[in-house]
């Protein structure tokens, strides 16, 4: 799988732009604010429809997009894609919602081949792996920060994984505020709030152990590559294992069936765990109007010989644990969908030294993969080990052959 051309308009920086990706990939080096960032970020969009760094939608719209035609502004994403079943046009056009306060609203309208489509099911059809210096905080950040790495990872090899995700999201609001309408009826019936909960738990229930199965089924493989993967890259004896800490009591035996069962045999025996932790939790969950248990409270643990690494390592050692998982990611989606994806390389290279720079680039050359590295610093990516990836400057939003 590659881009061929990647058109971007009032996207950031870039006001029109057509860029055109050789096979390979692409060198791009240049100074901060130039462009680099933003055109990996204008991929990752395509793929995963959202962006790695935005906390607004509206961040990504050129702040003087349309105003010379009194128009919303808007923004425009396009590329040409190809994998093995041929050539697909993928568009993204983002419109910020005047009618709406602040100005911060923006409408999303998703195209593949010319067709209008739910960006729910376009995700994955463009499949991105992406290194980027923000990535330490998969080890450093929050829980939330590592369930949304997971979910958007699982998301480009499983589109049922993604449904699920976003139906499993409606449930949980619901149920949460059925809880808090319940926990102002103190004296109800045990029966009658066990009946006025049992639909929107068995929702919960349904969708949440397909989430759960599938992130120890992924999580298991995962492991298991970046387990290598960074042995290779730190060369040391101490191992690195990825814990998923769960809000589901399984105990090890169960965990076991799990990991060695179909998916939807792991989806029942975590739908039945679930069941019990949900009955269990009803008195507090009552008490708090929040729902206790689920995919939405779990957690991913980074152990480095067998302590926390986030707490005891340091900081190359957890740098280079991410990157291993990364590298673990790529070769998942090869696995799992048979497509190579895309890698984006995010100016990492000067968060490493000159050694763990060279093992780095020789495990992506080995990926096969097309690849689009940046660097602020030209010398970084001016190296034998690149030179099949044409070379150009990023300049205010302008791609230029470099001299």
């Amino acid at each position: 799988m590659r881009i061929a051309r990647i058109d971007l308009e009032e996207f950031r920086c870039y006001r029109r732009a057509s860029i055109a990706m050789p096979p390979a990939g692409l060198r791009i080096f240049g100074h901060n604010a130039s462009g680099k960032t933003s055109l990996l970020e204008a991929v990752y969009l395509l793929a995963t429809m959202r962006s790695p760094r935005a906390s607004l939608e509206r961040e990504m719209i050129n702040w003087e997009s349309a105003a010379e035609f009194a128009l919303p502004p808007y923004a425009r994403v396009r590329a040409v894609v190809v994998d093995d079943g041929g050539e697909h046009e993928l568009e993204v056009v983002l419109a910020v919602d005047e009618s709406r306060p602040q100005g911060n609203v923006v409408r999303k309208r998703v195209k593949v081949d010319g067709r209008a489509r739910r960006a729910l099911d376009v995700v994955g059809t463009l499949k991105v792996v992406l290194f980027a210096p923000e990535d330490l905080s998969l080890v450093l950040g929050s829980p939330g920060g590592r369930r949304r790495y997971l979910d958007i990872s699982i998301s480009q090899i499983d589109r049922t994984y993604l449904q699920a995700l976003s139906h499993y999201g409606r449930v949980v609001e619901q149920r949460n505020s059925l809880l808090k309408e319940l926990a102002r009826h103190a004296r109800a019936e045990s029966a009658a709030i066990d009946e006025q909960l049992a639909f929107w738990d068995g929702e919960a229930i349904s969708r949440g152990s397909y989430l759960v199965a599938a992130r120890l089924r992924y999580l298991s493989q995962l492991e298991r590559r970046a387990t290598q993967d960074f042995d290779a890259l730190a060369r040391t004896d101490a191992v690195l294992e990825l814990r998923y800490a769960g809000s589901i009591t399984l105990p090890v035996a169960l965990l076991e069936r799990v990991l060695g069962a179909s998916l939807a045999d792991a989806q029942a025996l975590v739908a039945r765990a679930f069941e019990h932790e949900l009955r269990q939790l009803r008195g507090d969950e009552l008490r708090r109007g929040v729902t206790l248990a689920g995919p939405h409270r779990d957690d991913v643990r980074f152990v480095l010989g067998g302590r926390d690494l986030a707490s005891y390592g340091s900081r190359g050692q957890q740098r280079l644990a991410v990157v291993a998982t990364k590298l673990a990611e790529q070769q998942e989606v090869v696995e799992a969908s048979g497509e190579r994806p895309v890698l984006l390389l995010d100016d990492v290279l000067s968060e490493l030294d000159p050694e763990h720079q060279e093992r780095l680039l020789a495990a992506l050359g080995d990926a096969q993969c097309q690849l689009v590295v940046t660097a602020t610093d030209r010398a970084l990516i001016d190296r034998p080990v690149l030179e099949g990836l044409p070379l150009v400057e990023a300049r205010s939003g302008e791609l230029v052959p470099a001299r």
